[in-house]
């Protein structure tokens, strides 16, 4: 077994994966599993640049992470490391990242919109168990919301979106007052009715949070959520439940959320209305996604690169 490691730098979190893992046949055994908030998205919008208290929080998660990848016995310029749609809208993204390279030695890619669907989507079926032959994957991260159409065998996209909405973007219009402007405009697209399904597969953060906060979990379990469907109306109901709630207030009934109790009610919010849109009848909530394909790949194909 070959042992591996990604870094998928988000919008709102910054993810580490290390494992061992066999090609053929395919099989891995996790090493690292590590979540850092740092919401490098904060007004973005607004800026053009990642504010500096991202900065330095988004340096000391990659510090920490060095120093765990070098743990192992697996060199930082060997780490798989991504950056996604917070990344290629930021000014000042290439600065950092050539800082990050000449000083902690992870050199960052700049994926496109498809490649993040192409890995996220890898990173699904290989650690997932899927019954159908297509399925529809809601990735929400911060800045961005992907849904992808996917042929599962053979493994192929059939199609895929990029929708400029994520937990921390999303918070930002909430805050200015701007959401449900942004969002029926966003919505209003003929495109998505490609996407239309009975369920969508939900990845990242801000959907398996939600998984884990429906289930009442204190302490987050990938284990208890990977695979928990959530019915729409129930969904809906849960939201009903929390939508006044306070970040100081979630983060007391759910202590795992941590950072991201700043941004889960526009994350919340934003399924509300995916799934509203896309008519569908439930939320499958899957905990793989990008870092686990990038890291079952092994490498990143240049067609999907930016920089």
């Amino acid at each position: 077994m070959e042992k591996r490691a990604s870094i998928d730098i988000g919008s709102n979190t910054i993810l580490l994966l290390a494992a061992e893992v066999n090609d053929t046949p395919f099989s891995y055994k996790e090493i690292l599993n590590e979540t850092f908030v740092t919401s490098l998205g904060k007004d973005l919008d607004k800026s053009g640049v990642f504010c500096e208290n991202s900065l330095k929080d988004s340096y000391e998660a990659l510090s920490v992470y060095k120093e765990k990848v070098e743990s192992i016995g697996i060199s930082p310029a060997d780490v798989i490391v991504t950056a996604t749609e917070a990344s290629r809208v930021a000014k000042n993204s290439k600065e950092f990242f050539d800082k990050v390279k000449s000083e902690l030695g992870f050199s960052v890619q700049i994926i496109s919109a498809l490649g993040e669907a192409y890995y996220t989507s890898l990173g699904v079926i290989k650690g997932h168990k899927l019954d159908s032959q297509t399925a529809v994957i809601m990735d929400v991260g911060g800045a961005s919301t992907e849904l992808i159409l996917i042929e599962i065998e053979p493994f192929e996209i059939i199609r895929t979106i990029s929708l400029p909405v994520g937990s921390v973007r999303g918070t930002d219009w909430i805050e200015d007052g701007s959401f449900e402007t942004r969002m029926k405009n966003l919505l209003d697209n003929e495109e998505l009715d490609h996407f239309k399904s009975d369920y969508l597969l939900c990845v990242a953060g801000s959907m398996t949070s939600l998984g884990g906060m429906i289930k009442g979990l204190k302490k987050y379990d990938s284990n208890e959520v990977n695979g928990s469907a959530i019915g729409f109306e129930k969904y809906l109901q849960f939201f009903e439940s929390i939508e006044g709630l306070k970040p100081e207030d979630l983060l007391e009934k759910f202590p795992f959320l941590g950072k991201r109790a700043k941004s889960i009610l526009a994350g919340a919010r934003l399924g509300l209305k995916m799934g509203k849109r896309l008519e569908i009848k439930s939320f499958e909530i899957s905990t793989f996604g990008l870092r686990y394909g990038t890291l079952f790949s092994g490498k990143i194909e240049s067609k999907y690169g930016e920089l």
